[in-house]
């Protein structure tokens, strides 16, 4: 697959639901973008990608609670934008 850098750092998002969302929303784009130097919002955008497309399949295979947590931090943090 062909995408922009930030999509990579976009997994990194998806990761640790309940503490991305301890820590606030837009946090961790921040810190990964001052490290590298790419966009905070669109690695923030492939991060809400990345925690929807996870979160439906681990509640499909029965990888709970990792999958509500992945939906409801996506779900979270798509309304603080």
């Amino acid at each position: 697959m062909l995408a922009e850098a930030e999509y990579d750092l976009g997994v990194l998002m998806r990761e640790d639901p309940v503490e991305l969302l301890a820590d606030g929303p837009m946090q961790r784009a921040q810190w990964l973008a001052a490290r590298t130097g790419l966009d905070a919002t669109a690695i923030w955008e492939w991060g809400v990608i990345e925690r929807v497309s996870t979160g439906l399949l681990c509640t499909q295979i029965g990888l709970e609670p990792v999958g509500r947590q992945m939906l409801h931090a996506a779900d979270v943090v798509s309304r603080s934008r």
